[in-house]
């Protein structure tokens, strides 16, 4: 890590991300494929001791964190992006509301180590307020042939031939791991969009071989399957749209994020329209900080 950034292992997760892919990717790897962390140095006790629950976690697996080798790879640590939505976690869909992982714009490109649970914390309590407040206004919403429509759509691959779900899924890993991973580029993001859009069309004509709906575990791998392409589209279609760089987002082509004072986010609709929406700094400026001690 000291050769890609003064911070060593402690640099930001997108930093420490990048510089294990570029590692994998001379082939300076385990047998594996993978790297090697250690936390040898810092003493075994102290580790067990801070770090207790990631101690017994590796040891089920057979590795030593306290005073061993881990075998490790970069993942995605949160999903940054999801549906926009106001502070009352409306959205522009009357009756339909959003906190958690799910909603955007609540970490900016890069979230903080903690924040995830406090996203859902703080704006599950308000979605749940604003939702029993909506109700108790407008009563239940929902259009019968919208919902005929949804159960159609769902229910189509109970009666489709029979096809190999777990083969399709490694198909989508294998793309979106390749060409819109941690580093990416145009014409990765490009074949991506061309590869999502084959995954999709097999998956179509792909079913589960059964009509059942009681326990079937099958037809919820591929409705899962259907949500993953369908949120694997738009991540590729927004990486492609943005011409720079900016926290987990990274293309080798654009490396550059430019001033914070010009952010924006990047906005995508279900057909494909992106738009990028200026970030309006309401509470600190770019350089500014809420804290009277800081230097």
């Amino acid at each position: 890590m000291p050769a890609y950034d003064a911070k060593a292992e402690r640099a930001t997760r997108d930093v420490v991300s990048r510089a294990m892919f570029s590692e994998i990717r001379k082939g300076n790897t385990t047998p594996h494929g993978g790297l090697y962390i250690s936390m040898g140095h810092l003493g075994a006790d102290r580790v067990r001791r801070e770090f207790k629950g990631m101690v017994e976690r590796c040891a089920d697996c057979g590795f030593d964190l306290a005073g061993g080798l881990v075998e490790v790879v970069p993942t995605a640590h949160y999903m940054m992006g999801g549906v926009e939505f106001a502070a009352d976690c409306t959205t522009s869909i009357p009756g339909l509301f959003v906190a958690g992982e799910d909603s955007g714009g609540v970490h900016g490109a890069n979230r903080l180590g903690g924040n995830g649970v406090a996203n859902s914390t703080v704006f599950g309590a308000v979605a749940g307020g604003s939702m029993a407040a909506w109700v108790r206004k407008h009563g239940r919403l929902a259009d019968p042939s919208e919902l005929e429509t949804a159960i159609a759509r769902c229910e189509r691959p109970l009666s489709a031939p029979r096809g190999d779900l777990e083969a399709l899924r490694e198909k989508l890993h294998e793309t979106m791991w390749e060409r819109v991973g941690i580093i990416r580029d145009g014409a990765g993001l490009t074949r991506a969009l061309g590869e999502l859009d084959a995954i999709d069309a097999e998956l179509e004509r792909t079913g589960i071989g059964t009509i059942s709906r009681a326990f079937n575990l099958s037809w919820h791998d591929w409705l899962n399957l259907k949500s993953l392409v369908a949120v694997s589209r738009v991540i590729t279609q927004a990486a492609l749209a943005r011409q720079d760089s900016r926290g987990a987002h990274y293309r080798e082509d654009f490396p550059q994020s430019g001033p914070l004072e010009s952010s924006a986010y990047t906005s995508i609709r279900a057909d494909g329209e992106v738009t990028m929406k200026p970030v309006a700094f309401t509470r600190v400026r770019p350089g500014q900080t809420l804290l009277k001690h800081a230097a």
